[in-house]
This record gives C-alpha cells, structure tokens and sequence, in this order.
C-alpha cells in the first residue's frame, strides 16, 4: 500500500468511490464530468492523495488550498480545507486511513501549510466526525449538523468564519435554486433530480439555476440546492424527499381558508 500526490496523469482514477454507489442510483453517470472539472482544476480548486493497492487506487483524500476552496466558510491563507475522503469496503479497518492522513500532514506541513480544516458531519454514512476524531482533528465549531474540525500543522489555531446563507428568493412562488458543481459526481446529480421534480410543479415553482463557483459560495454562503432561500436537503435525497420538501413550502403560498 502506497500514498501519492495525485497528479494530471491520475484523473482516469479518480472518485473510486463511484464503484460502490448504491443500486438504483446513477452517480456513476456524471463520473466524466467530474474527472473533467477534476482535471482543468487541480492545482487550484482541487488537490488530492491517491491510495494505491498495487496501480488501483481504493482511497482518496480530496482538497484545496484555502485561497481556492469551494467551502462555505472563510479562514487565513495556506489552510487545506478537505472535501471528502473515502476508503474502499474492502480497505477499511486496516489502518490505510491512517497511512492517507499520515501522508497528507507530512506532505502538507513540508509546504508551510497551517493546518487542515473540514466541515466533518453528523451522518455515519458520510464525512463523520468521528473518523477526523481518531485522526487527531478537534472541533472548533458545531453548525448542526456539522462540525467544522481543525487539525495543527504549522500553526495551533486559525481564524475561521462561517459565511451565512443569504439567499433571498421570489416571494410571490416558491423558489428553487440549483448550483452546478461538479466537484462530486452525486452533485450534478441531484441537481438534475431536483430540477426533475422542481418542474413537475409547473407555474408553482420559479426555477434559478446558477454556477456553483468559488465567488458564488462566498455570495451566498453555499453550493447546496435551496428551497425558498432554505438548505431542506442535504447530500443525496431521494425523489420522494425532493418532492416532500418543495411541497412543504408551497403550501406556504395556498391561501387560508
């Protein structure tokens, strides 16, 4: 087992974690994209580190410099500010996360970089905090449900703002808002599955798509699709939830009898 910078000859191995999507998802369908947008951003708006069993990459730790990161929250320059990480089902348990992080600090505190920042969360399933726990992260701020952790490298503690939501919709209709980013093959994902089901509504919904750039995030103080100004999914949801969430705030619009 190996770690490695990944570099602009590593994108056809990139997101191996679209290998073990769900059934009955299509994730795996935006994987070019996303290996598109990976490779005319990487050294800006993404940076990562490659597990490698062999030539297979079955681990990944996806980031970027603070000066670029796609994040909802603001800190001092020379921060890296993880997007996601991910081992493999058949890697876990075995200390390789151990060895990515391991790299990635050494590797990281040999460019003069603070510290590493991520917005860890609640949910077992996905970026939870426990994992940046073990991997000697602490909390410096709880957003429920998120926790924004910190892990030293240069420097014990930085300055870190959280950017609001300040979206504000259409006040005659209910107001879906989508971001494209394709940083993550689930978000052009959803964002297509939320338009789907925002134009079943017909003239109920007003529909605003937008880019999910770095100035974008930092305007409205996220990427994620919102409903009437509101953040009412996070990560990937089913059709149903979509539905559900979008009807909720109609019928905040149906008069009263």
């Amino acid at each position: 087992m190996q770690v490695k910078r990944v570099g602009s000859g590593d994108l056809a191995s990139t997101y191996c974690c679209m290998k073990e999507t769900p059934l009955g998802v299509n994730w795996a369908d935006y994987v070019p994209k996303s290996k598109e947008w990976f490779g005319a951003n990487l050294g800006k708006h993404i940076d990562g580190y490659h597990l490698l069993d062999d030539d297979n990459v079955v681990g990944f730790i996806y980031w970027a410099s603070s000066e670029n990161a796609l994040v909802a929250y603001e800190t001092e320059p020379k921060v890296a500010c993880i997007y996601c990480t991910e081992v493999l089902r058949n890697y876990l348990h075995k200390g390789h996360g151990r060895l990515m992080f391991d790299f990635m600090k050494s590797d990281l505190k040999g460019q003069g970089f603070k510290g590493i920042l991520v917005d860890a969360s609640d949910f077992k399933e996905w970026m939870h905090y426990e994992l940046f726990l073990k991997q000697g992260f602490r909390v410096i701020r709880e957003h429920a449900p998120f926790k924004l952790m910190y892990f030293p490298l240069m420097k014990e503690s930085v300055d870190v703002k959280l950017i609001d939501l300040s979206y504000q919709p259409s006040k005659d209709k209910v107001e879906v808002t989508l971001f494209s980013n394709f940083a993550c093959p689930v978000g052009p994902s959803m964002y297509n599955l939320v338009k789907k089901v925002a134009l079943g509504f017909g003239d109920q919904v007003k529909l605003v798509e937008l880019s999910g750039t770095f100035d974008s995030i930092r305007k409205y103080g996220t990427s994620d699709p919102l409903i009437n100004g509101k953040i009412k999914l996070l990560g990937p949801a089913s059709e149903e939830a979509i539905r559900k969430a979008i009807q909720e705030e109609a019928d905040r619009f149906k008069p009263s009898m």
